[in-house]
């Protein structure tokens, strides 16, 4: 209730009226009786215990990614959806940067040909907690699931269904630095794995190397390359405003020459709005990037809700985007390949059961 009740401040101070606060989803339907959707921006575990009553109260509800910590409670909320016949979207903002738009146009304009194979490469620099130390927590899903599945729904975003995964993943850091709310400091630590390699194939038979590193003493790598029979393209790191880079053979395409080669590429009508129609790059502050893609993914909420259409991100992609997240951690644990499909089934949830146990057994957070 503290955290609720400083950000109410920060509302008041941006919007002029201070938001209700209040402990539950029951209790805010009762303050609010007249409102219509709901955006769900709790910690991870919760995800399901807010917006299940708010879907059978009658709410269309936009639940912030990852749609749940596990299949099983991510399928629940699906089926509240369906069963009041309300709108479900999830929050997957970076698939909104609009880089990541035009890297998309590129591979699906054929500019680089068919493509072959992809490669997505995350490395931080990070040795400390990220942001709050739950996000380090099994009951949680881990850095996996809170911070490597913007990666793993952009690679389907690109290139389409994931058919199997093959991968690896260690710990390297038992502990990390946290500096509190209150500026001080202090060593907490960490249950999840902060390291992970994954071959994937893709169902139209693109193949490629997916690897995450939560902790380099140093500068990595932080992008994403399609490989096609004709060219690569290659985005700058999410939010970053980088450009896209198209390579066919000696011609080099990048900025407004790329944009010109594709007379196809525009941003939608909010996107337009927030980022110009068809931008080349951008150069905002870290917030503002954020405040602009939140912006769009709850302007298509919205939309969504009043048009009485389907929004960009639907239940069922959220759930697929959780699934590839823990095609990754399942197949780690095993040792053996995954077919994505069974994870999404949830026929394939030895992992998830540790997450389950470790849920039932967590306090409330940290």
């Amino acid at each position: 209730m503290d955290a609720a009740e400083a950000v109410a401040k920060e509302a008041e101070a941006l919007l002029g009226y201070r938001p209700t606060v209040c402990a539950g989803a029951e209790q805010a339907l009762a303050a609010e009786p007249g409102i219509v959707a709901a955006d769900v921006v709790t910690d991870n575990r919760s995800h399901q215990e807010v917006a299940i009553p708010l879907l059978a109260a009658g709410l269309n509800v936009q639940v912030e990614k990852p749609l749940a910590v596990t299949i099983a409670r991510a399928q629940r909320i699906i089926d509240a959806a369906h069963e009041h016949s309300r709108v479900l979207a999830v929050a997957e903002n970076n698939r909104r940067d609009p880089m990541n738009r035009l890297l998309q146009h590129v591979v699906q304009s054929g500019l680089v040909g068919e493509p072959s194979f992809v490669t997505q490469l995350s490395f931080s620099a990070n040795l400390g907690v990220y942001g709050t130390p739950w996000r380090h927590d099994l009951a949680q899903g881990g850095l996996a699931l809170d911070v490597g599945i913007h990666l793993g729904y952009i690679l389907e975003y690109l290139l389409g269904e994931v058919d199997t995964l093959s991968a690896v993943s260690r710990q390297v850091y038992a502990t990390r630095s946290w500096t509190r709310p209150d500026g001080e400091t202090e060593t907490v630590s960490v249950e999840s794995d902060d390291v992970f390699a994954a071959t994937v194939a893709f169902k139209s038979g693109v193949q490629g190397l997916w690897a995450m590193h939560f902790g380099v003493a140093g500068a990595g790598p932080n992008n994403r390359t399609v490989f096609g029979h004709e060219g690569t393209a290659t985005g700058s790191g999410d939010r970053s405003g980088g450009p896209v880079r198209v390579q066919r053979g000696r011609e080099i395409l990048e900025g407004e020459a790329l944009v010109e080669a594709l007379p196809d590429y525009r941003l939608n009508d909010i996107e337009t709005r927030l980022f110009g129609e068809r931008p080349t790059g951008y150069a905002y502050p870290g917030p503002e990037t954020d405040r602009k893609l939140i912006a769009a993914e709850t302007a298509d909420f919205l939309d969504a809700v009043r048009d009485r259409r389907a929004p960009e991100v639907q239940g069922e992609v959220g759930l697929r985007s959780v699934a590839l997240v823990y095609g990754v951690l399942e197949s780690a644990a095993a040792g053996v390949p995954v077919e994505l499909d069974e994870v999404v089934s949830g026929s394939v949830n030895a992992f998830q059961g540790r997450v389950e146990q470790a849920a039932a057994s967590a306090p409330a957070g940290r």
